[in-house]
């Protein structure tokens, strides 16, 4: 029997109930046993219990490294994890490979005139992104000291689009928009409604999922004047959108090739 975990932190788990208690139903049964752990129960859990896998929904890349050298198969592995939740570090990725995205900083000195975007490295689902339209938004900033911020021009676009991409695979994808706010998160009170991307973007999604061996992710472009450029890499990536605008079940597929990857 192969045995796993899907793993949260606590804040994270409770508005994601539906989603472990999905992953629990279908991931019990004479093959398969999985248990639900807090992100800050799984080290001392592994010292006494066999654990083949783990379902990782947590931004803690250290983890999985640590998961990974115990020869625990993570979905998805650390690099993913690591790279999509440091927005510099997707940034510098992009550029490796030469996708194309928005020019980025570390330094406020290097920043484009007025106005530009202003976004924690490590934030998601829009919290800590500031618009800084003027020298008087300039001002009333209140960055944190002990975090690191990246900083953008400023592109007043039509949409953003998310890509679902399992097994290297596009799976659906979903275009968001907010009249109210230049942030698209749905969490946010955007819009979101299906969409059919090009295939220029499709290949960039997959290949990127290729590149970091990701095994369920999401890739967001922005998109203004019929062109587009990268975004963000989400890992964990939320599904709700794709059941929102869609007949996909996208945790049952995931669910189904994370079996078959186990029984290989």
């Amino acid at each position: 029997m192969k045995k796993g975990l899907i793993i949260y932190n606590q804040a994270d788990k409770e508005k994601n109930v539906w989603f472990i208690e999905k992953c629990l139903k279908d991931l019990n049964d004479d093959n398969f046993s999985l248990l639900y752990k807090e992100e800050s129960e799984v080290l001392s859990f592994i010292e006494t219990n066999k654990v083949d896998f783990v379902i990782n929904r947590t931004r803690n890349y250290g983890l999985l490294t640590i998961l990974e050298k115990r020869g625990i198969k993570c979905f998805n592995n650390s690099l993913t994890n690591q790279i999509a939740n440091d927005k510099y570090g997707t940034y510098l990725f992009a550029k490796l490979f030469n996708f194309p995205c928005l020019e980025t900083s570390l330094s406020k000195k290097y920043a484009i005139d007025f106005p530009y975007v202003v976004k924690s490295v490590d934030g998601h689902g829009g919290q800590e992104v500031y618009l800084v339209k003027n020298e008087e938004d300039e001002q009333q900033l209140d960055l944190k000291e002990d975090k690191k911020y990246i900083y953008q021009k400023f592109i007043s676009h039509v949409c953003d689009v998310r890509l679902y991409i399992l097994n290297h695979q596009l799976i659906g994808a979903v275009k968001r928009e907010n009249d109210n706010d230049f942030r698209s998160n749905y969490s946010l009170g955007g819009n979101v409604s299906s969409y059919n991307p090009p295939h220029e973007m499709v290949d960039i999604a997959i290949t990127i999922s290729s590149l970091l061996h990701a095994d369920y992710i999401g890739v967001d472009f922005i998109i203004k004047d019929n062109t587009f450029v990268l975004n963000e890499i989400e890992d964990p990536v939320g599904s709700r959108m794709l059941y929102q605008t869609s007949e996909v079940d996208i945790v049952s597929l995931l669910i189904d090739f994370i079996k078959k990857e186990m029984n290989k």
